[in-house]
């Protein structure tokens, strides 16, 4: 008969509990102790049953707490609105946040594993070489700019961070990437400077405009008044009078030439009475070279500092004169109101609409809008060009209410 496992008697169990229970203190008989001590050492373990079960429970509340922490972490690595990518001493991706894999266009799983120099253009490779050597190397911030190469084949101009400390200096740390989309940003600064130098261009435009004027127009009549004169000297008396006439003309059309290019420059109105009389006297200006009729519908003077009152001026003037060029019509209609804290011109005609204008950004048109709005947009206002209810073209321009100093 084959010997089976012998089952423990309630004595033998007892002495089990009560040796956990005491640990490497001797043991003493079970079966030497009285029914008092027995039903004592029966209460001690029953009490170190429940105290292993308090800590049981302590230790699994622990685990799902720490399990939650480790998921909200996970959340949170992953939903960070930049990039955070760490890569090991062979420059290989061995972790990445969501949001750096849409940045490639790419799922995680396809960048984790791989170099990041594979997503690096080859323009930015000797870069990328250059400051990950460097960044091994220095504690503290490190921050320099890179461009990678997106999924759709489109290129992604990103600003990276390094941080570290002295004590992950050690070879073989992994090197933790925060990477910042600068590609909007490094647009808007290109966009800038070529609005810079477009503004620039316009100016020298409007430079060799005036001088332009200037020769064609108060020069010829200076010649004239020149030849005149030469040609009084060597005539007679009876021919004299008239001819002094003729030089007088000259000499009044000179000055009144002058006085248009000084008021359309700067109009000395504009600064004694304010923008609703600098207003009045361009409508009658343009009238009497153009024959284009500006009813003023609404003026109301707004209250501006020298800067937003030029530039509306010259907003406004930019708007008429393109009526006379473009809108193909003899009248238009302009309103100078507040709106908030707005001051607004607006100027609308009847004419072919703003889809005819030209959109080559010719130098009579493109040039002049353009510098007019980066002149606005500096103000802090806005330009707008648009169809108006009668069919016609409705141009706004805009700038914040500014109190002029006493």
């Amino acid at each position: 008969m084959s010997q089976g496992r012998r089952k423990p008697t309630r004595s033998s169990t007892l002495r089990e509990l009560a040796q956990a229970r005491l640990g490497k203190r001797s043991l003493p008989d079970l079966d030497t102790l009285e029914p008092a001590e027995i039903r004592q050492l029966v209460h001690e373990l029953e009490v170190h049953k429940v105290e292993l079960q308090i800590q049981n429970e302590q230790l699994m509340a622990s685990q799902l707490a720490a399990e939650e922490s480790r998921e909200r972490y996970r959340e949170l690595y992953d939903s960070a609105p930049i990039g955070l990518v760490e890569i090991d001493g062979d420059g290989v991706i061995v972790e990445s946040n969501l949001s750096f894999a849409a940045l490639l266009g790419l799922a995680r799983s396809q960048i984790i594993g791989r170099k990041l120099s594979r997503h690096v253009t080859p323009k930015s490779q000797d870069r990328w070489h250059l400051e990950r050597h460097a960044t091994e190397r220095t504690i503290g911030h490190r921050t320099f700019e890179l461009e990678f190469e997106c999924q759709n084949r489109s290129t992604l101009h990103a600003q990276l961070m390094c941080t570290r400390r002295e004590v992950e200096q050690a070879a073989g740390d992994p090197l933790r990437l925060s990477v910042f989309d600068v590609t909007e940003l490094r647009k808007a600064e290109r966009a800038l400077r070529k609005a810079a130098l477009t503004i620039s261009l316009t100016e020298q435009q409007e430079r060799r405009k005036l001088a332009s004027d200037l020769h064609d127009s108060l020069g010829q009549l200076l010649s004239l008044a020149l030849l005149k004169l030469r040609a009084l000297n060597a005539s007679t008396a009876a021919g004299q009078s008239a001819a002094i006439r003729e030089i007088e003309e000259l000499i009044t059309q000179s000055n009144r030439h002058i006085s248009t290019l000084s008021f359309e420059l700067s109009p000395p109105l504009l600064y004694d009475l304010g923008l609703g009389a600098a207003s009045q006297w361009l409508a009658e200006d343009l009238e009497r070279r153009y024959g284009l009729e500006v009813k003023l519908v609404e003026v109301e003077d707004p209250t501006l500092d020298e800067t937003a009152s030029i530039t509306l001026y010259r907003a406004m003037r930019e708007f008429l004169i393109n009526v006379v060029k473009h809108a193909g019509v003899r009248t238009a209609r302009v309103w100078i109101r507040r709106d908030g804290e707005m001051a607004r011109v607006t100027v609308e005609d009847s004419g072919s609409g703003f889809q005819s204008m030209p959109h080559d950004h010719g130098r009579d048109h493109g040039f002049g809008l353009l510098a007019l709005r980066q002149r606005l947009y500096d103000l802090g206002g806005s330009l707008a060009i648009g169809s108006a209810p009668s069919g016609g073209t409705r141009a706004v321009a805009s700038v914040p209410m500014v109190q002029t100093k006493a």
